[in-house]
């Protein structure tokens, strides 16, 4: 392994904006084939849903050059989120750096890029919070130290759960494993899966995704599960942040204080409930599909309005 490089890479991602940085070889993620027979095991009727994860089980067929996987953290707790769109949209969607690609914040994290170009490292990765990128971001997070997993599924760092992650492959081995003490959830704690109306969460690091109010108002178009109501999904325009929120290892945050996330402000007003149902189609795909994070297309248009409904009338 190549310690020096490894150190090299951690200092630049840094250097770079990121908040932490880990590197692991393909082999760390050996586990995560098991995690997966695991969960389609408990959940079947998941299996669809996860068919892109196929890919993230034969990275070294896939990428026979591939030696390591770096892994990136970026916290968004550092930004401020109005108090009108909180339980209607989910905070890691509307605060994540894909949505700003002209940013400030993004050109300093692509200068990351550039320096593995200049180092004559070959790379693939990069995407931010893009459902189906390369690589298995919250297993290669976890193996390399970062964090941990929680009862409710989600990454969780030092600061909680309000994290996005950010993954290459590269060409070189290297290693570079944080050991960060995290507490893990305690035993008796079940506080996601009581906050969970759909019950999704229907044991400790279980979920069906197809009962998820996340996945029901985004992938999956809107289509209720049997057992699930319309009134399950409460006020709920994008996601869902019900098992992070009440979770008490997030409990200790104020949204209403940090920076200004860029455009936010702007975007209030038209992300409300009311001004979705009076805005045109175009208005729409320009304005709010791009803010969205990859998780709504110009096609479902008709399932954000049936949401933004369904938000005014929860009240």
């Amino acid at each position: 392994m190549n310690t020096l490089l490894a150190q090299e890479i951690h200092d630049k991602a840094l250097a770079c904006g990121y908040d932490d940085c880990g590197i692991v070889p393909l082999d760390a993620l050996d586990f995560y084939k098991e995690r997966m027979i695991k969960r389609l095991e408990d959940v079947p009727e998941s299996k669809k849903v996860y068919a892109h994860s196929n890919a993230f089980l034969t990275l070294k067929e896939n990428y026979p050059w591939a030696q390591s996987i770096v892994v990136c953290t970026e916290y968004f707790g550092a930004y401020k989120f109005p108090a009108s769109l909180q339980k209607r949209y989910a905070k890691g969607l509307l605060l994540s750096l894909a949505n700003i690609p002209d940013g400030v914040e993004v050109k300093q994290r692509r200068s990351f890029e550039t320096w593995f170009n200049d180092k004559n490292i070959q790379f693939i990765g990069g995407e931010t919070a893009k459902p189906t990128g390369v690589v298995p971001l919250r297993p290669a997070s976890v193996a390399a130290g970062l964090g941990i997993y929680r009862k409710n599924n989600f990454f969780y760092g030092p600061k909680g759960s309000n994290y996005e992650l950010v993954a290459y492959l590269i060409d070189q081995p290297c290693e570079y494993i944080r050991h960060l003490e995290i507490p893990p959830c305690p035993e008796t704690c079940d506080l996601c899966q009581q906050k969970c109306k759909t019950k999704s969460l229907s044991a400790p690091f279980t979920m069906n995704p197809l009962t998820c109010v996340s996945y029901i108002n985004t992938f999956g178009d809107g289509k209720l599960p049997e057992g699930v109501t319309e009134d399950m999904l409460e006020e709920w325009i994008l996601g869902c942040d019900n098992c992070q929120d009440c979770c008490p290892f997030n409990k200790n945050y104020d949204w209403s204080i940090g920076k200004d996330y860029p455009g936010l402000d702007a975007l209030e007003l038209i992300l409300q409930p009311e001004y979705i149902l009076k805005a045109s189609d175009e208005e729409i795909i320009e304005k709010l599909i791009p803010k969205f994070c990859f998780h709504l297309t110009d096609k479902q248009i008709p399932l954000l309005r049936k949401s933004a409904k369904r938000a005014i009338e929860h009240k």
